[in-house]
C-alpha cells in the first residue's frame, strides 16, 4: 500500500508499475478494515458519512494470479451508499497530487442489470467548506470498464483567486479544485438501490485503483493576478489553454461552418417526418401524439401511427448571459457591458451574420435530423419550435397567485391551489397570444407545467406552509374545513393532536404548528390534497388549451415524495421527471406505478476537455469519448425501461464559462460557447437515433451497431 507523494519512479519501485498507470491500492496488502460503508445524503458536496450496515459487504478473493475487492450494496434506506478506502493505517490521507488522473477498473457481476458507481476524493472541510471532485458511469450486465476520474488541483495559498463561481480554472483556488496531499478517501457511490436497482442491490468488484497521467504544470499565466486577468477572451472562452476546434479569430467561424455543412450525412433513413420509425410497426394514426403500449413496453407514437421514441434536447436558444462578478474578468473592451454579457449571441452573429434570426432555425432543425434527435425539449425559444421541422414539448409558465407562509424546509411557502387567482392564472398563460402557433399543431408532443417544484423537504411541508398562513388564505380555509368534517367536534381532534383549542375560529386563526408526531396523518392527507388539486387543475388548463396534447405534468426533482408521483400519475398522461444519474435501466420512483409512462425531461453527462471547469451535475470520465459512452449507457438503460417514452438532454449548449444567472458554470452542452458542436458526443446521439425502436423492441443490451 502506497501513497505517490514522491516521483512517478520512486513510486513505481514502491507499489509496482502497472502498464495503464502507477498503482494507489494494492489489494494483496491493503487491509479490508480501512474500507467502510459510507451514505451521501443531501448537501451532496459535504463529506460521505459512515454508517452502521449489514447490507453493504466487502469481500477480498483471488481471481486467478490477482486480488480483487468483491462489494455488494443492497441496503435499501440509504440514500447514496458505498465504500470509503481509507488511507493506510499510520497515514491521515492519500497523496496523490503528483498525478492528475485516477482510474478505477470495474467489473459489473450482475448478468441483468447495469451498474451505476462514481468515484470521488475530498478534502477536509475548512470553514464550512470542502473541495471535492467526483465522476461516474454505468457498466451493462457483466462488463468491464475503467472509472475515470480527472481531479484538477489547486494550492490555497495560490496568489490567483477567482471568487463567485462554483468552479474554478485548474491551479486556482475552487470547490473542484483539490490539494491533491490531503485526500481524505477515496470513495466509490451509487445512487439508492430502492430507487436506482432492478435487483435492490449493486454488485461489483474492483480490480485496480490506480493513478494515471503526471500532473500538467499549469499554464505561466496561473501564476499571477497580473497575467492571470481578463482570464475570458472576446469568445467567451477560458484564455489559458487550447483544445481542438477552439476558435482564436473571426475566420474560424466560417471555417467551423463550412466543416459542419459540408460533412452532413442528412436525415436518419427510417425516419418518417415526425422521426418516428416508418418502417416499423403501425398504431392508430390519430393526426397527434398519445402514449401507447405495444409488446409490453411504452411508447410515444407519432401522428401517422409510427412508433416514436422522444429523444431530445433543451434550452435551445440564443441568450444565456455569462455572469460577471469582478470587472476584471473579461477583456477591457467589454467593460461597458455590464454584470453579465451575451457572448453566445455576439458568436452566432460571427457565425451566421445579420440574418441570424431568419436562418438559425432552420440550421437547427438540420443539426437535429443530423445527429439523430427528433424532439425540442424544454426551455427552447418559441422560434424554434414555429419552425415546423421538429416536433416539441413546451412548458406553461408559473402560476402568479397568492403564496402560503413559509415554514422550515418550505421557506418561500407554496403557491396557493385553493385561490381563485391560481386556476385564472394559468388560463391566462395559455391564452397568451405566442403560445397559439401550437394549439392545434401536429409537432406539438405534449405541454409540461413549469419546472421542478418545490414542495418542501419532507411530506407535510406544504400542508404545514397552510397550516401556518393567516386565516385568510385560501388553502388554510380549506384545510380547517377538511377537519370539520373528519373530526366534526372540536374535542375529539384536540384529543388526537393533543391540543386544547377553544373552537374551530381559534385554530383558523392560529399560525402555530401543532404536535408534528400526533397530527402528521392529517398533515399528510392535506399534503397530498395539495398535490390532487394542483395536478387535476393543471391537466385541466392543459386540455382546454390543446384537447390532444400529452400532458405531461410538472418536469419532478430531487424528490421521492411518495403521494405526488401518485398525483402526478393519476392526472397526467405521462410523467416527467428530470433525472440526474449514470443509468436510467432500474429506475422506480416510489408511489408511481409501474403501468406508467415516463418522460426523463432532464439529464445529462459532462466532462473537462475543452476549457470548462465543471462538469457537474453527473461527471462522466475524462474525454468527450467517455462522454459519448456514458450518454450510450443511459440511453441503453432508458430505451430497455419499459415505461420511459423519451429522454431530452439538458442542454443545447454550454454554460457560460463563468456562470449563467443562478452560478451554473457546467460543460454539458452539445456545442460550446462559440456553437462548435462536440462531434463525440453528436456521433453518438445519431448512431442511437438511428437504431432506438429496433433496439427497445428486441429488448437486449446486446447490440451489433454500439
Amino acid at each position: 500500500m502506497n501513497v505517490f507523494s514522491l516521483t512517478a519512479a520512486t513510486a513505481c519501485i514502491m507499489a509496482g508499475a502497472c502498464a495503464a498507470g502507477e498503482m494507489l491500492v494494492d489489494f494483496d496488502r491493503y487491509d479490508c478494515s480501512r474500507i467502510i460503508p459510507v451514505d451521501f445524503t443531501a448537501p451532496y458536496w459535504v463529506t460521505p458519512q459512515p454508517v452502521e450496515t449489514r447490507k453493504i459487504k466487502v469481500e477480498k478473493r483471488k481471481v486467478g494470479e490477482n486480488t480483487v475487492i468483491d462489494v455488494t450494496v443492497a441496503d435499501p434506506f440509504l440514500d447514496n451508499p458505498g465504500i470509503a478506502l481509507l488511507p493506510p493505517k499510520g497515514r491521515k490521507y492519500w497523496d496523490i497530487s503528483a498525478y492528475e488522473e485516477l482510474h478505477a477498473d470495474i467489473e459489473n457481476l450482475d448478468r441483468n442489470q447495469q451498474l451505476m458507481l462514481s468515484v470521488r476524493v475530498n478534502n477536509p472541510r475548512v470553514n464550512d467548506r470542502q473541495t471535492a471532485n467526483n465522476s461516474g458511469f454505468a457498466l451493462n450486465p457483466g462488463e468491464r470498464g475503467t472509472l475515470k476520474l480527472y481531479y484538477p488541483q489547486a494550492d490555497e495559498f495560490s496568489p490567483v483567486k477567482v471568487d463567485w463561481m462554483l468552479a474554478t480554472p485548474p491551479g486556482v483556488p475552487g470547490p473542484k479544485n483539490v490539494d491533491g496531499r490531503r485526500v481524505e478517501a477515496i470513495t466509490l457511490w451509487g445512487h439508492s438501490v430502492k430507487i436506482h436497482s432492478r435487483n435492490r442491490a449493486w454488485r461489483y468488484r474492483i480490480h485496480s485503483v490506480r493513478l494515471v497521467k503526471p500532473k500538467r504544470p499549469y499554464p505561466a499565466a496561473v501564476g499571477s493576478p497580473e497575467t492571470f486577468f481578463p482570464f475570458v477572451d472576446r469568445y467567451g472562452q477560458y484564455r489559458h489553454d487550447d483544445w481542438p476546434d477552439k476558435i482564436h479569430e473571426d475566420a474560424d467561424f466560417k471555417k467551423a461552418l463550412d466543416k459542419e455543412t459540408a460533412g452532413r450525412k442528412g436525415r436518419i433513413a427510417g425516419w418518417n417526418r415526425f422521426g418516428g420509425w416508418a418502417n416499423g410497426p403501425k398504431l392508430e394514426a390519430k393526426g397527434y401524439f398519445y402514449p401507447a403500449k405495444y409488446e409490453g413496453k411504452w411508447y410515444l407514437v407519432d401522428p401517422e401511427g409510427c412508433l416514436f421514441f422522444s429523444h431530445g434536447v433543451c434550452t435551445i436558444r440564443y441568450d444565456i448571459g455569462a455572469e460577471r462578478k469582478a470587472q476584471n474578468w473579461f477583456p477591457p473592451e467589454l467593460a461597458a457591458s455590464g454584470p453579465s454579457h451575451n457572448f453566445s449571441r455576439d458568436n452566432l452573429r460571427r457565425k451566421f451574420g445579420p440574418e441570424l434570426e431568419k436562418v438559425y432555425p432552420g440550421f437547427v432543425t438540420r443539426r437535429l435530423e443530423e445527429w439523430g434527435l427528433n424532439t425540442i425539449g424544454n426551455w427552447a425559444d418559441l422560434e424554434f419550435m414555429r419552425g415546423g421541422g421538429t416536433p416539441y414539448a413546451m412548458e406553461l409558465p408559473y402560476p402568479k397567485c397568492p403564496r402560503t407562509a413559509g415554514v422550515k424546509g418550505l421557506e418561500g411557502g407554496i403557491f396557493d391551489v385553493f385561490s381563485t387567482e391560481f386556476a385564472a392564472s394559468m388560463r391566462s398563460a395559455a391564452a397568451r397570444p405566442e403560445f397559439a402557433f401550437a394549439r392545434k399543431d401536429p409537432m406539438l408532443i405534449g405541454i409540461f407545467i413549469t419546472n421542478e417544484i418545490y414542495w418542501g423537504n419532507d411530506r407535510t411541508a406544504a400542508a404545514r406552509s397552510a397550516f401556518a398562513s393567516p386565516a385568510t388564505q385560501p388553502a388554510k380555509r380549506e384545510f380547517i374545513k377538511e377537519l370539520k368534517r373528519k373530526y366534526i367536534s372540536i374535542d375529539v381532534l384536540n384529543d388526537k393532536w393533543g391540543s386544547n383549542y377553544a373552537d374551530w375560529q381559534e385554530i383558523l386563526d392560529t399560525v402555530a404548528l401543532p404536535d408534528a408526531e400526533r397530527s402528521f396523518e392529517d398533515f399528510l392527507s392535506f399534503n397530498k390534497r395539495i398535490f390532487e388539486v394542483f395536478y387535476s387543475t393543471c391537466r385541466d388548463v392543459v386540455k382546454e388549451f390543446s384537447p390532444n396534447a400529452i400532458y405531461f405534468g410538472s418536469r419532478i426533482h430531487l424528490t421521492n415524495m411518495p403521494e405526488l408521483f401518485e398525483a402526478a400519475s393519476r392526472y397526467a398522461d405521462v410523467v416527467s421527471t428530470n433525472t440526474y444519474t449514470w443509468s436510467f435501466d432500474g429506475l422506480r420512483k416510489e408511489g408511481l406505478p409501474e403501468d406508467k409512462p415516463i418522460l426523463i425531461s432532464e439529464f445529462h453527462v459532462g466532462v473537462l476537455d475543452r476549457g470548462m471547469f465543471n462538469a457537474d451535475l453527473r461527471p462522466a470520465g475524462v474525454t468527450q469519448q467517455d462522454r459519448a459512452q456514458a450518454y450510450l449507457r443511459l440511453l441503453q438503460g432508458a430505451l430497455l425501461h419499459p415505461q420511459i417514452v423519451g429522454a431530452h438532454f439538458f442542454c443545447y449548449r454550454d454554460s457560460p464559462v463563468t456562470g449563467r444567472w443562478d452560478g451554473e458554470n457546467f460543460a454539458i452542452g452539445m456545442v460550446d460557447v462559440t456553437d462548435t458542436p462536440y462531434w463525440e458526443l453528436t456521433a453518438m446521439m445519431r448512431k442511437i437515433g438511428a437504431n432506438m425502436i429496433q433496439y427497445r423492441l428486441k429488448g437486449e443490451f446486446k447490440c451489433d451497431w454500439e
